[in-house]
């Protein structure tokens, strides 16, 4: 959700920057309404170039006017006198950077049903925030552009560098893509690195104004001794120290909470969906893997590894399809059409992390679609039993090997699985030689190598072959 906070911030805080340092402050009321119809015409123009499929092309475009005010931008920082200029370059700005903002969020609709959920309701949160974080980073470098006038400055060219930076990456990869101009490395990698690096622009605003923030307090007015019931002079020294501290506080405090959330964003909520590491498990003498069934009345999924004799890493979870009752049920890690990217639990849902499918539980179990392939188990006396060859069976569905001592079976020498120079794959077993002439041998009668080590197969680990 708070990647909708990310999108706006990262595109409005720039421009508030850019505005405030080109505008007069009597200008504030028509600015805000030149912004706005900025981002209105902007919204027809998104919508209906993406009706004819024209979106790249408006996109691309616009890139160049960006790029060429904000170089008057910079020009007119010098020259305020004309308000209809500031005015004009406003509404240019902020319809540039909406295009960019609706490009953004195009894929993250907010509501993509008829219903509003709660998760619709908090992302539109994360917007409104963004939005008064924007306005309270306006107001300060409005108010404080004059107190620290030359590193204000510094900040605002940087950051006009910073946006004609990312938007002409973006122009070069569109000519590079479409065979415009060559890609020569030297174009590759900037572009590359530019765009990489363009979504760390937004550290860096936080960061300076964090500064300006703190240096703007070096100005503090000091606090006055009252020297009279109605001093005038100590009236309006703590009125000028109020203001410092609400610029300053509200600012630092905008700054430090934009700056947890986008963190949060880039280090948590962005990584994709992991699964836990499964329970490395043994099956007993009889080759049987066995769970009590009170392990499942947590309702949570439990998952488990069985290192198969060639190293193959074969994952199945077992959990209990219903709360309200036992019914276990045991499946691989994996699915046929998604592969063995797993899955996770979350409430009542078993999810794919490959492809995102919610899966209801009382349906895992069954073949088919993006459900767990089953796995073949029993229930007697309290007790879930899994054979292991029906284990060992799905192995093809998995493809993590792990390092262990196997078997040469032609030779009987040990040898390590992953450092063998020959393999060779065998009814679903992948049995791994020593030298070329082993492996000549077993491919002509494996039959002959396979009948006795067959049980041994099924139940060996590392560092168990006998």
């Amino acid at each position: 959700m708070n990647i909708y906070f990310l999108h706006l911030l990262s595109c409005l805080l720039p421009l508030a920057v850019v505005v405030a340092n080109i505008i007069n402050k009597e200008l504030i009321f028509k600015v805000f309404i030149s912004l706005f119809l900025g981002f209105l015409f902007a919204y027809f123009s998104f919508f209906i170039s993406s009706v004819y499929l024209k979106t790249k092309v408006l996109i691309f475009n616009f890139n160049f006017v960006f790029i060429a005010v904000l170089f008057l931008a910079f020009l007119f920082y010098f020259f305020k006198k004309k308000n209809f200029i500031a005015l004009v370059l406003c509404f240019i700005l902020s319809f540039c950077v909406a295009l960019n903002y609706y490009t953004l969020s195009q894929d993250f609709p907010i509501f993509s049903t008829n219903l509003i959920s709660s998760e619709s309701i908090l992302s539109l949160a994360f917007i409104v925030l963004a939005i008064f974080v924007c306005l309270f980073e306006f107001f300060f470098i409005l108010w404080q552009r004059e107190i620290n006038k030359n590193l204000n400055l510094v900040f605002f060219i940087f950051v006009l560098i910073l946006e004609a930076n990312k938007a002409l990456a973006s122009i070069l990869h569109t000519l590079m893509r479409n065979k415009f101009l060559d890609a020569h490395s030297f174009l590759v990698s900037f572009v590359g690195k530019s765009i990489y690096f363009s979504s760390y622009n937004i550290y860096f605003c936080l960061f300076f104004i964090c500064f300006l923030c703190f240096l703007a307090m070096r100005n503090k007015p000091k606090v006055l001794t009252k020297k009279a019931p109605l001093d005038i002079e100590f009236r309006i020294q703590n009125s000028k120290i109020s203001v410092f501290n609400y610029y300053f506080s509200s600012a630092f405090i905008a700054c430090i909470l934009s700056f947890c959330i986008i963190l949060y964003f880039h280090q948590i909520s962005s990584k994709p969906l992991k699964i836990d590491s499964p329970v490395e498990i043994l099956p007993d003498k009889n080759g049987q893997f066995i769970f009590d069934i009170a392990l499942l009345r947590d309702n949570k999924l439990h998952r488990y590894a069985y290192v198969s004799p060639e190293g193959k890493v074969i994952r199945f979870f077992l959990l209990n399809k219903r709360e309200d009752r036992d019914s276990p049920v045991v499946v691989f890690d994996a699915c046929m059409i998604c592969g063995d990217m797993g899955y996770i639990k979350v409430g009542g849902e078993l999810i794919c992390i490959s492809c995102n499918v919610r899966i209801f539980l009382p349906s895992v179990g069954k073949a088919g679609g993006c459900n767990p392939i089953p796995l073949e188990f029993s229930v007697k006396n309290e007790k879930i039993i899994v054979e292991v060859k029906n284990v060992v069976a799905g192995s093809n569905y998995f493809n993590e090997i792990k390092e262990i001592e196997v078997l040469d079976p032609v030779s009987k020498d040990k040898i390590i699985n992953l450092k063998a120079p020959y393999s060779y794959s065998y009814k679903g077993i992948i049995y791994y030689f020593i030298n070329e002439k082993n492996y000549e041998e077993f491919k002509k009668e494996p039959m002959k190598y396979v009948d006795e080590l067959e049980a041994e197969f099924l139940i060996q680990r590392r560092n168990d072959v006998a």
